[in-house]
Formats: C-alpha cells, structure tokens, sequence
C-alpha cells in the first residue's frame, strides 16, 4: 500500500489553524470596515445613516459567528466540515458585504482571494479551488442580477470604481473570476510546498529521533563497559554494562570526572588539533573498586572521540571485567604447576619416603635397645620427631598433588563440624583466648567425602586460629543452603553449571589480622606461608579438595579486622 504524499493535518494542528483564521477573519474585518465607518462619518457626521446600519450590522454578524465558532470547535467531531461551513458563510458575508458597498462599483471585491488564500491554508488545493469557484458563483449572480436589475446594490461615491462601467459587466466578471482561481492555484500551491516541507521536517525529526534510540540501543547493549568523556574529563555517557561493572548509576557519575570513579586510570583527556591525522588508540589494565568494596580487575581501551570535521571533543572509553580471565589464568597456572609437581611427587616420593622410614626405625630401634645419656636421648628424639614431621610434610605434599579418589557419602553439617570443633579444641593452636561460635541448622546435607571435608574444615579452623594474635579473639562458622543466583562470580554469571540450582555455603570467619593486598592473589598457593612455622600447604589442600568436589572456596578480607572463607558445594 503507498503511503499518501499528503496526509490530512492532524485534529489538534487543523483547530489551531482554524483558530488563527478566526483571529485574522475579525482583524480583517474590524479593520477594513473601520477604515469605511470613518471615511463615509467624514462624509455624512450622522453615526445612525442608514449605510452605516448595515457596516454595523455586518461587523456585528461576524463577531456573533466568531463566537459561535471559538465554542464549536472543540465540541464538533468533524472539523473539516466545520472549515467549509466557515468558508463558504465567508463568502456569503463578502457576497452581502458587495452588495451593501456598490456591487459591481465596489473596492472590497478582493475580500473573495482573502477568503480563498484561508481555504487553501485550511483545506490546500481542494479547499482553495472549491472556495475560488464559489466566490466566482457569488459574485457572478451578484453582478448578473444588478445587470438585470433585479437587485439594486446600495450606492455610495465613496465607494465607486471608475474603472469600470456599468453597461460593461462581462469584463469585470471575467477578471474578477480568473483573479479567484488564478489566487486559488498559487495560494494552494504555496500551501501544499509549506505542507510538503513539513511532512519532510516531521520525517527528518523522526527519523532523527529513531536514529538517537538506535544509537542509545546500541550502546546500552553493548556488553563492554562505554563511557565518553567531554574534553575536560567529565563522563557524559555511561551505559548499562559500565553500571553493571562498576555498581554506579548514570546519575551517580554524570558530570564527574573520571578520576573519581577510576582513581587508578591513567589516560590522557585531550590532544593537539595539529595530530588530527594521528589515531589515538591505547590498551591499558587497571584495579578497580566497586561501589559494594568489591576489587575487580578491569582492561581499558580509549580512543579520541571527534566530530564530523576531525576536530576532538573528547575520549571513548570501553572497559571489560578481565576479573574472571585473570582468574582463570591464576587457575590454569595453579593446574600446571600442580602437574609439574605430580610428576616431581611420583620420582621422588618413594626414594625419599623408603629411607626416611628406615631412618626413623633404625633410631627407634636404637632408642630402646642403647643405654643412652639424657643428651644423647634428646638428639634421638629430634631425629625421630623431625624425621615425622618430614614424613607429614611428604603425605601432606602427596595429598596436594594428587588428592585421592573421594568416596561420597551423605554428610550432616552440624554434625560433621561439631566433630571438628571436638578435635580442634585439643589441638594447641586452639588458645583459651579464642572463642568459637557456629550457626547451622540441622537439616544442612550434603554428598562429600567424610574424611576430605573434614580436612577442609580442620585446615580452615588451623588458618583462623594462626590468624588470631594472643590477646583473643573469635572464629565464627555459619552454614546454610542458597540459591545458585546468589553464587555469582565478578562477571556475573553463576559459579556452578545449571544442573545445580542449589548449593550449601560454609563460611569461617576469624577476627584476626586478615590479608595483605598483595598476599592476597598467593594465598591458595602451594607452599606460600606468613607463619613462621607453617608449611604452605593447609589452605592449598582445602582449595584443591574442594575443586575436586565441583564446589568453590573464595574469601574476603579487611587488613586489621578479619578474613572470611566461603565454601560452596553444589547439591
């Protein structure tokens, strides 16, 4: 179907329309008819002749119609009809107003092209042909029957035109009537070149405002972070993943600088125009802190922002969450290395484990058969107690490298870290000063390996308690099931496939020293220890235990008030 070149205005912009030709018809009016009131009152002083009467009359009448009209024209359904009704009792009112004036000797026979530009502006080049040949109609009646003298204009020498006389009235009509249609045709096709031009602007301006939402869709579906930046440094573009990321709304940081947002980027917010032909494009990683006080790692990327003649105005900056790649790296790394080390545990394990236990019983064998002095009895315990401690050191190695083959069973939570809790508080880094408290319900199972997760809790509860300096302090466990949309990792999506829509999370929290920043990346490395006597090896092992289980450990901390360690096993 094609689309109609020229649609009819709408209802709102025809009533304004028709509002202005109301306004114009009784200035129009008022003016011409005054200027005749005064010219015949300097003729005659008399305010009640009887040609006056009918100006009064006539003036009268199109104030009352004006009235009508301003009350029709939200009431009617139809405004079209309403403009012809208006139109053609204009032209009855010109027709009478000829008549009063001098018929065919009157001045105000151009009245009728007033008459007609209002209907081509109204209704364009049908209103105007269809008023042009109803003024011809009029006004050739009216000059045929005063020909006839059936009607007898009322006469005035104010009003006499001497162009023409009266015993030639063919000539008047003709011109008069060409002047109505020749009006009618340029005035329609001014209005329909103005209507053209508009329909044209009203397309240009939606099709500019379809342009500006594309252009907004674009950026808001972008999946990187977009933010622009004036040449002063202030954002004035954020979109929907940058508020993702960053956890800031557009509102937050309109107007701000970046700085304050992204206090550890460093890029440069203008240029000289004389490097126009230069593009500037750079990559750059920086920390980043969101508004919730988590750190994530984000890569940058900007570039010179300019207008349509290459002059700049300001910097794009695209940015993406590099948190989960980087820890991916940090995985794949850990896995190499734990190969690397497999295979260095499968060389050297039993030739180091053979002799170390037989250097172990041979000394105890010595213990009991010599008769040895309180000296010589004491480096034989050192010998024994660090040829064990070696021998833990090299299980502990083992179990860390390749972890045994788990045997699932049903596990109680409650139970199984009160059971801990009963060992833990033999143990000599369970100090009187430190308090220990847990919150688990009992209906908390889950499938895990018994001894294994037990090794998980026991590593735990040992870090905590290391953590904690002399003077005190509590270690806090909590257990509970959630929700696999509350298991989000830094880039949003879910730690655990989609077959698992639940999981248990364990939580140990200390109140201790917590973690130095730059410790933080190497906690869960093997061997990477800050205590003067330990071996590295505690939370490696519960980390790798539980990636064997398909769950996740993670933690949070703050540099003098305490580290939390979240555990998360899939159901």
């Amino acid at each position: 179907m094609t689309r109609e070149i020229y649609p009819m205005a709408g209802k709102t912009e025809l009533q304004n329309r028709l509002q202005w030709l109301m306004l114009f018809r009784a200035i129009i009016v008022t003016f011409f008819l005054g200027i005749a009131i005064i010219i015949q009152l300097q003729r005659d002083s008399s305010y009640q002749a009887p040609y006056l009467m009918y100006l009064y009359g006539l003036i009268a009448t199109v104030y009352v119609l004006t009235i009508i009209y301003a009350a029709l024209i939200y009431t009617v359904s139809n405004l079209k009809l309403l403009c012809y009704a208006q139109l053609f009792i204009d032209i009855m009112l010109i027709t009478a107003l000829l008549f009063i004036t001098g018929g065919v000797n009157s001045i105000f026979s151009f009245m009728y092209s007033i008459a007609i530009i209002g209907a081509s502006i109204l209704l364009y080049r049908s209103g105007g042909f269809l008023l042009a040949t109803a003024a011809s109609i009029c006004y050739s009646l009216l000059i045929s029957l005063q020909a006839a003298l059936i009607i007898h204009p009322l006469q005035s020498a104010v009003f006499i035109a001497r162009g023409y006389a009266e015993e030639r009235l063919l000539f008047p009509i003709i011109v008069n009537v060409s002047a109505f249609y020749l009006v009618a045709l340029l005035s329609s096709f001014i209005a329909e070149q103005a209507r053209k031009t508009r329909i044209q602007l009203d397309e240009r301006q939606l099709d500019l405002k379809t342009l500006r939402a594309l252009n907004e869709h674009i950026i808001q579906s972008i999946n990187s972070g977009l933010v622009t930046l004036d040449k002063a440094g202030k954002i004035i573009t954020f979109n929907r993943a940058a508020e993702q990321i960053t956890g800031y709304v557009f509102a937050q940081v309109y107007e701000r600088h970046f700085a304050e947002i992204f206090p550890r980027l460093v890029i440069p917010v203008s240029t000289s125009d004389a490097q126009l032909s230069v593009p500037v494009l750079s990559r750059c990683e920086a920390s980043f802190t969101r508004s919730d006080g988590k750190v994530l790692r984000l890569g940058f990327s900007h570039s010179r922002l300019r207008d349509g003649t290459g002059k700049e105005i300001g910097t794009i900056l695209v940015f993406q969450d590099l948190t989960p790649l980087k820890e991916m790296e940090a995985y794949v790394r850990r896995v190499d290395r734990l190969a690397a080390m497999g295979r260095l545990v499968a060389g050297i394990a039993h030739e180091v484990r053979n002799p170390l236990t037989s250097i172990s019983g041979s000394v105890q064998v010595l213990q009991k058969n010599l008769h040895l002095s309180d000296h010589d009895r004491r480096l034989m315990e050192i010998v024994v107690r660090e040829s064990n401690n070696l021998n833990q050191l090299i299980s502990n190695f083992i179990q860390f490298a390749r972890p045994n083959s788990q045997k699932r069973e049903v596990i109680n939570l409650k139970n199984m870290i009160e059971e801990t809790l009963q060992l833990f508080h033999n143990s000599p880094d369970c100090r009187e000063s430190i308090k220990i408290s847990y919150a688990v319900t009992d209906d908390i199972c889950f499938n895990a390996d018994a001894q294994q997760f037990k090794q998980v809790l026991w590593n735990l509860l040992i870090n905590a308690a290391q953590a904690i300096n002399h003077d005190g302090g509590v270690i806090t466990i909590r257990g509970r099931y959630q929700e696999t949309d509350h298991a989000l990792d830094t880039a949003g999506k879910t730690k655990f496939p989609e077959s698992h829509s639940r999981f248990v999370e364990i939580a140990v929290q200390d109140s201790g020293c917590g973690i130095d920043e730059n410790e933080q990346d190497k906690i869960f490395e093997p061997f990477y220890t800050t205590k003067e006597h330990g071996t590295g090896l505690g939370l490696s092992i519960a980390y790798r235990i539980i990636e064997e289980m398909g769950g996740t450990i993670s933690f949070t901390t703050k540099k003098g008030e305490g580290t939390c360690f979240t555990v998360c096993i899939p159901l």
